[in-house]
């Protein structure tokens, strides 16, 4: 993971995170979050229309969201990573588990992961492979205390919690004290049904008040 993805995760603070069969579909929330000012963004891949949603949504981002990274979530195991990464050309992607072959075959061949830890002892693999930042997932079953408490034994490492975190300010910002450089927002955020420019508002609303 380089540091310059460490640091526009840093810099905006929350991570939207969402997956949606239709490729129009996705493609206006991800235009909605892009207006909004996002540079940053988590495609999941939880359904049958990932890969070549994904895949079509890379091949746009150039001409009609030149300054985004795109990246893939709930990936699993080695071939999901070499296809997203090679063949959607996918910016980084993120974990929800701790697998220690997928973290060795990324260091080894500079693939930008984000794991998915849970326990310090799953912070710790991938510290000792060189990652500086992980995924807390899932962060509301461990609660805004943890980060914290864990911090000191891994100063080195960067927390992104993710999974039941409010898209609200007060919560959000519970979790940035908390430790956390970034939170990831899924369905507090991209609510079913919301309207591209609804969802354009509130992301705005946020990073405003985000940025006070």
């Amino acid at each position: 993971m380089s540091l310059s993805i460490i640091e526009k995760i840093k810099s905006q603070k929350i991570i939207p995170l969402f997956y949606n069969e239709s490729f129009e579909v996705s493609k206006n929330i991800i235009k909605a979050l892009y207006d909004a000012g996002i540079r940053v963004i988590e495609y999941t891949n939880r359904g049958h229309q990932a890969f070549e949603n994904f895949k079509k949504l890379k091949e746009i981002t150039e001409s009609e969201f030149p300054e985004l990274l795109l990246g893939i979530g709930t990936v699993k195991n080695v071939d999901e990573l070499d296809d997203f990464y090679n063949i959607a050309k996918a910016d980084f992607i993120i974990t929800p588990i701790i697998n220690v072959e997928l973290i060795k075959h990324s260091v080894q061949n500079n693939i930008p992961l984000i794991p998915g830890c849970f326990t310090p002892s799953d912070v710790n693999i991938a510290y000792q492979n060189g990652l500086r930042l992980v995924k807390i997932f899932p962060a509301d079953a461990l609660g805004k205390n943890y980060i914290k408490s864990i911090q000191a034994v891994f100063p080195e490492m960067n927390f992104m919690p993710t999974g039941g975190i409010d898209a609200e300010i007060n919560d959000i910002n519970d979790w940035l004290k908390g430790g956390a450089i970034a939170v990831g927002l899924g369905s507090s955020l991209i609510k079913k049904d919301v309207s591209a420019e609804e969802l354009k508002t509130n992301v705005e609303n946020l990073l405003t008040q985000l940025n006070q």
